[in-house]
């Protein structure tokens, strides 16, 4: 599977919350606001961080386990 086909099948898992700060870093991205400092500053960052987003523990383990 491709990035675009990854990235596109967690998207279609995320919430309409988490689909907002998806976007909000994507358009950082794409006015090209994008720096890694900012990124770790990010209060998308922090989100994705936060034990309520846990699904990506999961998926992370269950990839490194896949290998």
């Amino acid at each position: 599977m491709n990035i675009r086909q990854e990235v596109l099948s967690l998207i279609e898992q995320l919430n309409d919350e988490q689909l907002l700060i998806l976007l909000n870093l994507a358009l950082c991205l794409k006015n090209g606001k994008f720096s890694v400092q900012s990124i770790v500053e990010s209060e998308a960052y922090q989100e994705w961080l936060s034990a309520e987003n846990d699904i990506y523990d999961k998926l992370f383990a269950d990839e490194l386990t896949a290998r």
